[in-house]
């Protein structure tokens, strides 16, 4: 037994039905389907793709070709969580120091608890700027790890090109591994994924759960140097990723014009309630990614039981000291934040 996992808290598995809500608390897509990719599932699904072990050849070579890169620079995994797990199994022992933000993703710190590191968090002040001084000035030959998003989760913030490069050059000259989750890349249609073509310590982290809008297929990506994934594919097992998720994975990026139109659809919303709440003088906070912060007045119960009476479920905001009164949506359909449009105005007297 490890003693430090004592310590360790992990989120409980949910216990209501979620499938009976709008579900805006998981950056998820809530946007139904394109019918022609249904309808396509449904006529080419069968029993091979049920009872055959998987076969990610295909979608190895359209993910090279789309992002103009080697097929051998590319390890495919069950979601880009097991890919960050799997660096920090690679480049980290007991007791290592990383870099990491604070907050993020969740499950970096998990991570981190898991492999008993010592993090070294770099947090954002109230106007969800993030201390980019503090987080170079922490690169060291005593660092192990660097983990990065880029946009970032919770706050939707990104890191400006400049500061970025400043990072992979310092941590390359110390041969220091940079992770950089691009989980929500298709919002911000910016990537960092042609660093790796010059820095072997550069690893990308994608997802086939936001802009693709797979979350339950459970499937994502690494990107970086012939020889690192190399590595990182063997910690892996030999079958993660199933046929389904082949399957969905292979037509969406043939037919890429589907996730262009959700990308454009988010965008909308986005664009409508920036609008809206300018006229109701609601304070929000726009990101770079699939959801958005609105002052709803301090997240507590009563908060959260008038939106689930209303059917809509949501979450805390960017978990920044002084934003506490602002909560976080994912973005839906214009028709779907006219919903959380109106019950905040209601619930702030603005009817």
């Amino acid at each position: 037994m490890k003693p430090w996992l004592e310590k360790l808290k992990r989120a409980k598995p949910e216990i209501i039905d979620r499938s009976n809500y709008l579900r805006l608390d998981k950056n998820e897509r809530v946007i139904d389907f394109d019918k022609k990719f249904l309808n396509y599932l449904k006529k080419n699904l069968n029993t091979f793709h049920l009872s055959a072990y998987p076969n990610i050849s295909k979608i190895k070579t359209l993910i090279a070709r789309k992002n103009n890169i080697k097929e051998k620079n590319i390890f495919i995994s069950a979601g880009s969580d097991l890919v960050l797990k799997t660096c920090f199994e690679l480049f980290t022992k007991k007791n290592d120091k990383v870099i990491i933000l604070e907050p993020t993703f969740g499950m970096v710190n998990v991570y981190c608890s898991l492999y008993n590191l010592n993090p070294i968090k770099i947090g954002y002040n109230n106007k969800l700027i993030l201390d980019t001084e503090k987080l170079l000035k922490s690169i060291s030959k005593k660092i192990s790890l660097i983990v990065l998003a880029n946009p970032n989760s919770p706050t939707g913030t990104i890191i400006k090109d400049k500061i970025i490069i400043k990072i992979v050059n310092k941590a390359k000259n110390l041969s220091i591994p940079v992770v950089i989750d691009e989980a929500y890349e298709g919002f911000f249609n910016k990537s960092y994924l042609k660093l790796i073509k010059n820095y072997k310590n550069v690893v990308i982290t994608r997802t086939f759960s936001k802009s693709f809008g797979l979350a339950g297929l459970r499937a994502g990506y690494a990107a970086g140097n012939e020889k690192v994934i190399d590595y990182l594919s063997k910690y892996r097992p030999m079958y993660e990723i199933n046929s389904i998720s082949c399957l969905a994975i292979e037509f969406l990026i043939k037919n890429f014009s589907i996730v262009k139109k959700h990308i454009n659809e988010v965008k909308i919303s986005k664009n409508f309630l920036v609008k809206e709440l300018k006229k109701i003088n609601i304070k929000y906070i726009n990101t770079h990614a699939n959801f958005f912060h609105i002052e709803t007045g301090k997240n507590n119960y009563e908060l959260e039981k008038k939106f689930k009476n209303a059917g809509i479920l949501f979450r805390k905001g960017p978990g920044v000291k002084g934003l506490e009164n602002y909560s976080r949506f994912s973005l839906g359909s214009k028709k779907q934040m006219l919903k959380v449009l109106n019950l905040i105005k209601n619930i702030n007297g603005k009817d």
